[in-house]
């Protein structure tokens, strides 16, 4: 009985293998039809192979053991060394010259602003001390002497309408302003009109911030050469530094900046810098070397070891 079992299954099988087959391959009488079959593209052209000259210095290096127990070893051909030139291989590398040198950088603007001198009018308003402050017409007003000499008071006192002959000025009005602050605070400014009687000229005096005579001197150095300033007072003027031409186009006395247009030879387009006053010139620390141990100094770490 088994071995009638045994022949079934065998038969069994080789039906499934027939009818697998005959699904996998087709019939007998059946082949691929022309578009089941991709075309072959003939536009390439095949060439011959073409031996390369090898050098007689080529190096073959024999192949080396890839792990501890020496099982593992490549057995593949090792070419010699080949440079691509121009497309193709190459066992010679071609003489390449020395690159060619940097462009010289950019010279410096070569300019620095040492100073914007201002100077301050003779007067400045200082303190006031109101008596009444329903009444500001009353309060004493106090001055600063900017200018005094040893012998005169740094501070002088006046009221409204009154006349100092020592100084000649008078104080013609006195105005209190209240200026409510972001915060929410209240700020209080005088403002004092004062009558100039040796020029003629009102002034506005005020204790927020100090009166200028007016206009100003500009005091400007070379970053090239530390010895070469030049001084300018007005918008439009030009002066003549490290072979270049600077224009002073804007002063904005607010911001203490001061714009300068550079022109030279060497430039296709004018050079235009905002700068501030910088009184020194900024200087470059180079890094100290660092020192060598002497002989003496490494026998000491020897010394434990000895």
């Amino acid at each position: 009985m088994k071995y009638l079992e045994k022949i079934v299954f065998f038969i069994v099988l080789l039906l499934v293998a027939g009818v697998a087959a005959w699904v996998f391959i087709g019939g007998p009488g059946e082949r691929p039809s022309e578009g089941d079959v991709p075309a072959i593209n003939r536009g390439f052209e095949l060439k011959a192979y073409q031996r390369m000259f090898i050098p007689d210095d080529a190096e073959w290096p024999e192949p080396e053991f890839q792990d501890a127990e020496g099982k593992w070893l490549y057995r593949v051909f090792t070419p010699p060394k080949l440079y691509i030139v121009d497309g193709a291989f190459d066992p010679e590398l071609p003489f390449v010259g020395p690159p060619p040198p940097e462009p010289d950088p950019p010279p410096p603007f070569g300019v620095r602003l040492v100073e914007i001198d201002r100077k301050l009018y003779r007067l400045q308003l200082s303190a006031v001390f109101e008596q009444d402050m329903d009444n500001i017409d009353s309060a004493i007003l106090s001055f600063e002497n900017v200018y005094a000499t040893e012998t005169q008071l740094p501070t002088i006192r006046a009221r409204k309408e009154e006349v100092n002959e020592e100084f000649n000025f008078r104080v013609d009005d006195i105005e209190r302003i209240e200026i409510r602050a972001e915060n929410g605070g209240l700020e209080i400014v005088h403002t004092v009109t004062v009558t100039d009687l040796d020029s003629g000229r009102i002034v506005l005096l005020s204790d927020s911030e100090p009166l200028f005579e007016e206009g100003v001197t500009l005091i400007f150095a070379s970053t090239v050469d530390t010895g070469e300033e030049a001084i300018v007072r007005n918008v439009g003027e030009t002066f003549v530094m490290n072979d270049a031409t600077y224009t002073v186009s804007e002063i904005n006395l607010e911001r203490s900046t001061v714009e300068l247009v550079k022109e030279a030879e060497y430039l296709d387009v004018p050079e235009r810098e905002t700068l501030n006053p910088q009184p020194t010139s900024p200087v470059t620390v180079e890094p100290a070397p660092e020192p060598t141990p002497s002989e003496d100094e490494g026998s000491g770490i020897d010394f434990f070891f000895n």
